[in-house]
């Protein structure tokens, strides 16, 4: 069995290595990595550490492949893609010559429409809708550190084949020591997830205050709640099932942070001539928005503001 990960910062390098390991106790399979620039460079040299639960254990492989191209990567049973969103329609094309009908895609991405953005351009295998609970990040070239969520993965079904549901990837991550689990409708989980990060991402970048900060502070605060209202009126629309309360659960989720924890794409937006997933967060929305007619005017605002800083 051929796995390949494109893509193997914070997430793919986790579930990366897991499987790796996994493979080298069994030989039943090779992990082929698609890694850039000095992280590829040490994953070659000296191997793929992960430092799991907060450095309590850890976990160092070596892939059977290591490179910044699919050029020489097999036909893959698998192959896990864990990219920024603004890499995505450009990996989608290479996901695409190293894939047939048979083959499983696994984007393990945030997002609320990361099907889709996929769909336009893989048109091949079967494209399984997820969303994931993992706090990690690059360490150091090198080095994974993974210090928060379960793990899980959330997984449902390809909407273009319904009928098919991924058990052979089921039992390869939970046989690795994944935690991954089929949802009979896997959209609530990716939006209840995205009503909670988009707004705090949007809203932490655009007015430079941590998750803390911008829940405590009255009228950022209200901002929030007013974007994830936007939201929930396009979900509602497009007939997905959140909880009547998603709104003030997802609101209360940010009290379980640190007070002084800043996203991701805060602390991206923060370093200068780095790319943001600007549009991943804001422009979804708004697209949506516009296409079922609904108002997003506080995101709009928010992210002009923030496009404005970029």
């Amino acid at each position: 069995m051929n796995v390949c990960f494109f893509g193997v910062g914070g997430v793919g390098g986790y579930y990366g290595t897991l499987l790796t390991r996994y493979f080298k106790q069994t030989g039943i399979g090779k992990t082929y990595f698609i890694a850039r620039g000095r992280h590829k460079d040490a994953i070659l040299q000296k191997g793929l550490l992960l430092k799991k639960d907060g450095g309590k254990e850890e976990i160092l492989v070596k892939p059977d492949f290591c490179s910044d191209t699919v050029d020489d990567v097999p036909l893959c049973s698998v192959v896990v893609v864990s990219v920024k969103s603004y890499d995505l329609e450009a990996v989608s094309k290479e996901v695409v010559k190293i894939t047939d009908n048979n083959s499983i895609i696994l984007p393990l991405l945030n997002g609320a429409d990361i099907y889709e953005r996929m769909r336009r351009h893989v048109s091949k295998g079967y494209l399984i809708s997820s969303c994931l609970y993992l706090g990690t990040h690059i360490e150091s070239p090198g080095v994974i550190f993974q210090n928060g969520g379960s793990g899980q993965i959330a997984i449902g079904k390809d909407p273009l084949y319904p009928d098919f549901r991924p058990q052979s990837l089921i039992d390869l991550f939970r046989n690795a020591g994944i935690l991954i689990e089929f949802f009979e409708d896997v959209n609530v989980e990716i939006w209840k997830k995205y009503i909670f990060i988009a707004p705090f991402a949007l809203v932490t970048a655009a007015y430079g205050r941590t998750i803390g900060e911008a829940a405590q502070d009255q009228h950022l605060g209200s901002l929030v709640r007013s974007i994830m209202q936007e939201i929930k009126a396009i979900a509602d629309t497009l007939a997905i099932n959140l909880p009547p309360d998603i709104v003030e659960t997802s609101v209360l989720k940010a009290s379980q942070f640190p007070f002084e924890t800043k996203t991701s794409f805060q602390r991206d937006v923060e370093t200068k001539g780095r790319q943001s997933e600007w549009d991943l967060f804001g422009g979804t929305v708004i697209r949506y928005a516009e296409k079922l007619g609904l108002p997003a005017d506080n995101t709009r605002a928010t992210l002009d503001r923030l496009l404005k800083m970029i």
